[in-house]
């Protein structure tokens, strides 16, 4: 090599190394700027809804995670991400994926007849019963009869788990598969189901699988006596008053009775589902799309919200007293979101409706945000 190649060298070297630096040093600047423009957005959301805690987790497909917590867990004591809060009817999300995996293995297909999973005869059942199958209760289309009042669930007796027989003995109000009729009962009978195909309690069924899929977590049963969160009334509700309810969370286990970190269920939800798992839960109807409101599609396990020109987006909320719980995944994978807050509303759908659209706009911001920088960088590695 000659002195003057020698020389040249030297600095075209010294230019492309401190020229990495620099487009390093833009990329860990846009992808703060990124996740910053996030946190404020659901900041925002909890200020505006005036949570006293908001915890807040999502993982892109970019690889980017961002956690919140904002607010106090209990009087002056702020609220972390590391802090467990109840998850209430995402509980589903866990017995749902229970389920699911139990279907892959051929332990409990999704097209069994519950009653034979239940060693149930025809001849013990009410009209119609015997036809429902584990499909159908995943979907919220059994067609069993609801009671008025409180849901029987939340009850400090129900029939199921133990006595799910008797649920059984009642005929339905319509066919399995007619119609979409939210039903906690439902998925108290699936975890029924699983916990006599594979010989042990739901609870030990899915903490195996979560420790399967992202090892140790802060996903378990609620302590229902824990006073380490204080869940809120609901401030539009003189009569609300969350420390009234003394929920069996044991017997509510399959539809909400389990606690988590908005970051771990999001783990759970990355590690479970592909996009092929996501393709075998859109069951809804075509017709559904014609209809307003959010919860007028429901398939396996999630509501289904499409929308024309984009990936169709899995979502489901849960509420109880003091507690407001919301999760989302795109149909492409392309981003898993969950918050979970320690007050409710009365009007508890609408007010969830609100949350989730408001944390969802702020989601979309961020994943445009992220494939601006990709396009704009792309020898970055992402």
């Amino acid at each position: 090599m000659s002195a003057w190649a020698r020389f040249i060298g030297g600095p075209v070297m010294m230019s492309c190394l401190w020229g990495g630096v620099a487009l390093d040093a833009a990329a860990q600047e846009l992808r703060s700027t990124c996740a910053e423009n996030l946190r404020n957005s659901v900041r925002a959301a909890a200020q505006f809804r005036e949570l006293p805690g908001l915890q807040f987790a999502l993982l892109h497909q970019s690889g980017e995670f961002v956690e919140l917590a904002v607010g106090e867990a209990s009087p002056g004591k702020p609220l972390t991400v590391k802090q467990p809060l109840r998850i209430a009817s995402l509980s589903k999300v866990l017995t749902g994926l229970a389920a699911l995996e139990a279907d892959r293995s051929g332990l409990l297909p999704l097209d069994s007849y519950l009653i034979d999973a239940l060693d149930l005869s025809r001849k013990s059942v009410g009209e119609g019963a015997g036809s429902i199958r584990i499909r159908d209760l995943l979907a919220h289309r059994s067609g069993l009869a609801r009671n008025d009042g409180l849901d029987e669930t939340l009850r400090p007796r129900p029939r199921c788990p133990g006595r799910s027989a008797e649920v059984l003995a009642e005929p339905l109000a319509r066919r399995p598969g007619e119609r979409f009729e939210y039903s906690n009962m439902g998925y108290c009978l699936v975890g029924e189901a699983l916990s006599k195909a594979h010989h042990a309690p739901l609870s030990e069924i899915i903490g195996s699988m979560v420790e399967r899929h992202i090892g140790a977590s802060s996903l378990r049963v609620h302590d229902g006596r824990s006073t380490a969160v204080l869940y809120h009334p609901s401030p539009d509700d003189r009569a609300d008053d969350p420390a009234r309810y003394r929920f069996n969370y044991s017997a509510m286990l399959a539809s909400g009775g389990f606690e988590s970190t908005a970051t771990d269920l999001a783990r759970l939800m990355h590690a479970a589902f592909d996009r092929t798992s996501l393709d075998l839960l859109d069951i809804a109807p075509d017709a559904c799309r014609r209809l307003a409101g959010r919860r007028n599609c429901h398939g396996l396990i999630f509501h289904v919200e499409r929308r024309f020109g984009d990936p169709a987006v899995f979502w489901r909320d849960g509420s109880l007293p003091g507690t407001t719980a919301l999760a989302a995944i795109t149909a492409d994978g392309a981003w898993i979101w969950v918050a979970l807050s320690n007050q409710r509303r009365t009007n508890w759908q609408g007010w969830n409706e609100s949350l989730l659209q408001a944390i969802d706009e702020g989601a979309r911001a961020f994943n445009q945000c992220t494939s601006t920088r990709a396009q704009t960088m792309p020898g970055i590695k992402r």
